[in-house]
């Protein structure tokens, strides 16, 4: 253990990211609850509204931040507010799920669409994600790994758009937002990891490649991190 003189120096990352994880998951829970609540309290129009100002609140919090939203904001604020008032002018919770699932498969289909035209939507934005070196990218089997799971993705899309469709006519509203939160989530990070530790076998083939984990995590980093470990356990 340190001396009561030396004192331990402190991870600067650690309360900062402490801080984003709690918000994250706040961020995930609050629209949620919002819509549930109000929807049971005074009807869909409530809740829609509730749960789209927070998701509003959420999309312009991150962009102060900094974080990845950039030139898709103003798109995506214009989806949010054009779904909720198309669900509260009809007041069909119908019409407003309807919306999401029609989106999700667009997506989809969109996705997939990108790989017949020759240019993988992953191939050409996974680097902003992950810091692919450019002698990577430029490799034949980084855009044929890209373009699988490009399409792995899509067809994720119109899975999730069946489930929800089916999901949606076994419920109610709130019962549907409900399961399908506590499904989705479990599920999509199954998703994702299976896609990330089979891209990361597959692009082994690629030479030179040091594998995803230590790009997301550069050896300096992690020796960093192993000493600080060390002399904290010291």
């Amino acid at each position: 253990m340190p001396s009561p003189s030396e004192p331990v120096r402190p991870d600067p990352a650690g309360p900062d990211r402490s801080r984003g994880d709690r918000s994250r998951v706040w961020d995930s829970v609050l629209p949620i609850a919002l819509f549930i609540g109000l929807e049971r309290l005074w009807g869909l129009a409530a809740g829609v509204t509730g749960a789209t100002l927070w998701s509003l609140k959420i999309v312009v919090g991150r962009r102060r931040r900094g974080e990845e939203i950039g030139r898709y904001l103003p798109i995506l604020v214009a989806y949010l507010v054009v779904r909720a008032v198309i669900g509260i002018v009809t007041d069909s919770d119908a019409v407003y799920f309807g919306i999401g699932i029609g989106t999700k498969a667009a997506i989809g289909a969109a996705l997939i669409g990108t790989v017949v035209v020759g240019r993988p939507f992953l191939a050409r934005y996974a680097h902003l994600v992950v810091p692919f070196d450019q002698t990577t990218r430029d490799h034949p089997r980084y855009r044929q790994v890209m373009g699988h799971v490009t399409i792995g993705l899509g067809c994720y899309q119109f899975l999730t758009s069946a489930w929800d469709i089916w999901l949606f006519n076994q419920t109610s509203a709130s019962g549907y937002v409900l399961i399908r939160f506590l499904v989705g989530w479990p599920a999509g990070t199954l998703a994702s990891m299976v896609a990330f530790f089979w891209a990361d076998r597959a692009l082994r083939r690629v030479p030179g490649f040091p594998g995803i984990l230590d790009l997301l995590v550069p050896p300096e980093d992690a020796d960093e991190e192993e000493g600080l470990n060390e002399e904290n356990d010291a």
